[in-house]
């Protein structure tokens, strides 16, 4: 009986120090970004005992996601089991911080008490003195004597009078800091710690051992966005682009001296690929959608979202597009606009849910903020005019083009420049639709050279790593991030690129001419979608977007306008009548383009203006003079290309006379 008793209690005491947990200490070694998360890489070390035992990785960040933790270990052990915790680190009360203020707070009561003591017996004293009347007792006093105590009473009050002020002024001072202090002890002790994950492992071994651990897990409120720099210091050398990685985490977990990988990938979009399910057509049922219109998914964390927003069926980016952030009450909490190339910028402070798109003609849209980089394709909510017309009433210009337009353009090989109704420097860098040197530019097609490409390379201490599904930088330096939020620069690569550079000048529009380049060579360079700070003979022209998101091998960059070219629209006074005969009046106006080039090399320079188009029978156009310009005449356009030798300047004229009916209201200017 005994022993069966003595057995019991080994048995008991055995499971109870089994089932006894060992924290173990883990520090971060690597880290992966993606566009949007990051997956944690922990090490650490433990003894661990023959038996079964109970491993705790404490200190993790709060959003470790259990469903993606991975432990491994290396060692003569097996791994049983692995579950995740959350402790929430019951307050002390009796914490550093805490007692400091609490000491504070009572020198500082004391030294209030202090004073309003002080005052209390000054103002007794003033009491006695205002009192005693009768002076010298009942012998009387001399009138020496009566003047001597009248003069110490008055300077006696006086000093007390101003020793109150001094003092109540000082009890003043005391009260508003020991309302300051006890207002933050209060929210000291008020404040919760944010709680952790805890991550427990069972593992069983036969005999003791040295094990060391790998433990990974994934956190939301952390990934990178692409940046790049883009320099051209002269147009007869290559254009140089730096990637740089802008990289933010704020997961509660300092990320110090890390190794440091930024991926493509996006673990919060999901694996699973759509089905298409069977359309039953029926009377009276309307058609299924084939897919959602928004599959994303609001992701916390976020600090701030980029990206462009889009015509969706041409792909042309939309200028002053309305970018309202939604919170979840439904409140507009910050606003933006879009830039000449659709480009916009918001910061997400807290309680942003979500972004609202907003601009004339086009559906108002929305989505939820799921991401730091979000571009959004608007649906045309009505019709555009697509050239301007001269017609008998007054008629709104519009610059876009309307789809129609677009889509009767020519083929590949045709230039920019005939076709463009916008100022050039709304143009920004997009991708080629073919990879036979042409390209588009905002939809249209545009003519180009051959171009070789430049010399590639990565930069310093940065391995790319190409994998089936994305892509994958490996920073071989060590990187400190901390959890901040805020973005952290990382360079990635930098290129020298080559690149055809030409000037296009819309003097009806703006007067400043505005230089282009057509660049090659960056295929492999792994672009993401992002903004591009440029700069251009050492001087920041702006900011604008690289999209190397359609398929092609060019990419075409505005770099801001160039005071070098100088160019003036004048018209011709001498050359311009009106004149009416019966009921028809004719104006004539003539125009003259004159243009310098201040530089010291020659310049390639495409020059666009246009003459108006009829919109009804009643009113006659005709080009009376083109300088040899190329004339689209269905749309009005006049294009001048020519090759500007350094120091010199040209001039071009073109004219045309409208006839109309008198009566009628026909604005020519």
């Amino acid at each position: 009986m005994i022993r069966c008793t003595l057995l019991s209690l080994f048995l008991a005491l055995g499971t109870l120090l089994a089932a006894k947990e060992l924290p173990t200490a883990t520090t971060i070694s690597a880290v992966k970004v993606f566009l949007s998360g990051a997956e944690i890489t922990r090490t650490g070390k433990a003894a661990l005992p023959a038996g079964s035992s109970t491993i705790v990785f404490t200190g993790l960040s709060e959003e470790a996601d259990p469903a993606n933790i991975q432990v491994n270990g290396q060692g003569a052990f097996t791994i049983l089991s692995v579950t995740h915790r959350l402790d929430h680190h019951e307050e002390k009360q009796d914490r550093a911080d805490v007692k400091e203020l609490e000491e504070r707070v009572e020198a500082m009561e004391g030294d209030l008490a202090r004073e309003n003591a002080l005052i209390a017996v000054m103002a007794k004293e003033q009491d006695r003195l205002v009192k005693n009347d009768v002076v010298g007792g009942d012998h009387g006093a001399s009138l020496e004597q009566l003047r001597t105590t009248s003069d110490y009473m008055q300077q006696r009050l006086e000093a007390i009078a101003l020793g109150t002020l001094t003092k109540q002024k000082r009890v003043k001072e005391l009260n508003e800091q020991l309302s300051k202090l006890r207002l933050q002890l209060t929210r000291l002790k008020g404040k919760r710690p944010s709680p952790t994950s805890e991550v427990v492992v069972e593992v069983s071994c036969t005999a003791a051992v040295e094990a060391r651990f790998t433990l990974k897990y994934l956190v939301a409120s952390a990934g990178w966005s692409p940046s790049y720099d883009i320099r051209v210091n002269d147009v007869a050398r290559p254009l140089g682009l730096t990637y740089k990685a802008l990289v933010y985490q704020n997961t509660g977990e300092a990320w110090d001296d890390v190794s440091l990988a930024l991926s493509s990938g996006d673990p919060g979009k999901g694996a699973a690929m759509p089905v298409l399910n069977t359309w039953l057509l029926d009377y009276g049922a309307r058609a299924r959608p084939v897919a959602a219109a928004n599959t994303r998914t609001y992701r916390p964390g976020v600090h701030d979202v980029r990206g462009i927003v889009r015509d969706d069926r041409t792909g042309e980016p939309l200028p002053f597009v309305t970018v309202a952030l939604i919170d979840d009450q439904g409140q507009v909490i910050n606003g933006t606009t879009t830039n000449m190339d659709g480009y916009y910028a918001i910061a997400v402070p807290e309680g942003g849910r979500s972004l609202r798109f907003t601009y004339v003609g086009y559906k108002t849209q929305g989505t939820p903020i799921s991401g730091s980089t979000i571009n959004q394709a608007l649906s045309v909510d009505g019709t555009e005019l697509s050239t301007v017309a001269i017609v008998s009433e007054k008629r709104v210009a519009v610059s876009r083009m309307a789809p129609l337009m677009i889509e009767k353009l020519p083929d590949a090989g045709s230039d920019l420049s005939a076709y463009m109704d916008v100022a050039p420097g709304t143009i920004g860098i997009r991708g080629s639709r073919t990879g036979e040197g042409a390209y588009y530019v905002d939809g249209i097609a545009v003519g180009g050279g051959a171009a070789s490409h430049g010399d590639q390379r990565l930069a310093p201490s940065v391995q790319a790593i190409a994998r089936t599904t994305d892509f994958e930088f490996a920073i071989q330096v060590p990187y400190t991030i901390p959890s901040d939020g805020q973005n952290h620069s990382v360079g990635v690569r930098e290129e020298q690129l080559a690149a055809r550079y030409r000037y296009y000048c819309t003097p009806k529009l703006d007067l400043d001419a505005f230089l282009f380049a057509k660049v090659t060579g960056w295929e492999t360079m792994d672009l993401l979608p992002g903004p591009a700070h440029v700069y251009f003979e050492g001087t920041y022209v702006g900011e604008s977007e690289l999209d190397p998101s359609v398929v092609g091998d060019t990419l075409d960059l505005s770099l801001g306008r160039d005071q070098g070219v100088r160019v003036q629209r004048t018209k011709r006074k001498d050359f311009s009548q009106k004149q009416t005969v019966g009921g028809k009046r004719t104006d004539r106006i003539a125009w003259e383009i004159g243009v310098r080039n201040n530089k010291a090399q020659a310049i390639e320079l495409i020059i666009t203006d246009q003459f108006p188009v009829a919109a009804r029978s009643e009113i006659e156009v005709e080009l009376t003079e083109g300088s040899g310009a190329q004339v689209d005449r269905p749309r009005g356009f006049l294009t001048w290309r020519q090759t500007l030798a350094p120091r010199t300047d040209r001039t071009w004229a073109f004219s045309y006379s409208v006839k109309y009916p008198k009566e009628a209201d026909v604005r020519l200017e």
